[in-house]
């Protein structure tokens, strides 16, 4: 079944992390779905000293986040009632997917163990990771990462977020919608994550039915990218800006140029590593 939808994605390094050699702590992912969906996700891994495997956390979160998504939808199949899809969403799909990074973070660390080295600045001691037994937060938080994931579909598009981050959605005509409340402020330093305690409790979750709403382009991005900008106006004209290179030069343009123009905000707005995904629709 052919997608309504084209999907891409982008990410750079911040350049406070060129100038400190660290590593992009973002993740972006896109795929393919079942019954013709497309999958979008993008996380951000914390950085700082606690979260030092942050950039692996951001990795396992955006590919565990789409596997149990395609799941999801292939398990409920096509013309499930959008109160039943919202529900299940909210209530397994969340705590799955929480559940399912914190098993990639275990085998990850199972694979590579952390060293006393790892926690010799800290003032608490390396913690112990037992195969069989509980696991302390703060080996968690080594890999903690914020989640924001998106199914479009050809009757709805799921939307999913954990923590900072913006998803937009622009209209043919231009208007641009944040669907999900923003909970944090520009330049704020703390996030619910896939690490925080009662995880799956704090994603919000919207499902909105394209007969009513039909949005032209959906936009995941890192909270690096808003945080270029003083104010929504501004960043809201990303949404639209990018929609009409899309309608006048094509998705291939938008692909071939997203990345230089992520690393450009990140050098002249917040320095911070950035991650889009984009959602078309045609």
């Amino acid at each position: 079944m052919p997608s309504l939808w084209t999907a891409l994605g982008a990410s750079t390094r911040g350049n406070w992390h060129e100038s400190t050699g660290q590593r992009n702590q973002d993740a972006v992912h896109v795929q393919a779905g079942p019954h013709g969906s497309m999958l979008l996700a993008v996380s951000d891994g914390h950085g700082g000293a606690h979260s030092f495997r942050s950039d692996r956390g951001s990795v396992l979160a955006v590919t565990c986040a789409t596997r149990l998504l395609a799941a999801f939808l292939l398990r409920l199949g096509p013309g499930v009632p959008l109160s039943c899809l919202r529900h299940q969403m909210q209530v397994a799909w969340t705590h799955q997917v929480v559940l399912a990074w914190r098993r990639a973070v275990r085998a990850d660390v199972l694979a590579h163990p952390f060293s006393p080295v790892d926690f010799a600045a800290f003032p608490e001691p390396m913690p112990a990771t037992p195969p069989g037994g509980d696991w302390p937060y703060s080996a968690f938080l080594a890999y903690g990462a914020t989640l924001l994931v998106t199914a479009l579909t050809r009757d709805f598009v799921i939307l999913a977020q954990l923590g900072d981050g913006d998803i937009l959605t622009v209209t043919g005509s231009g208007e641009v919608g944040r669907p999900l409340e923003r909970h944090h402020d520009f330049y704020q330093e703390q996030s619910a994550s896939l690490c925080t305690h009662g995880a799956a409790r704090e994603f919000q979750v919207a499902v909105l039915p394209l007969r009513t709403h039909r949005p032209a382009l959906v936009m995941l991005s890192s909270d690096g990218y808003a945080n270029c900008f003083g104010n929504d106006e501004g960043f809201f004209k990303v949404g639209t800006d990018l929609l009409r290179y899309a309608q006048d030069r094509g998705s291939g343009f938008l692909a071939s140029h997203l990345g230089a123009w992520l690393h450009d905000s990140s050098r002249d707005g917040s320095g911070d590593d950035i991650s889009v995904a984009l959602g078309l629709r045609r």
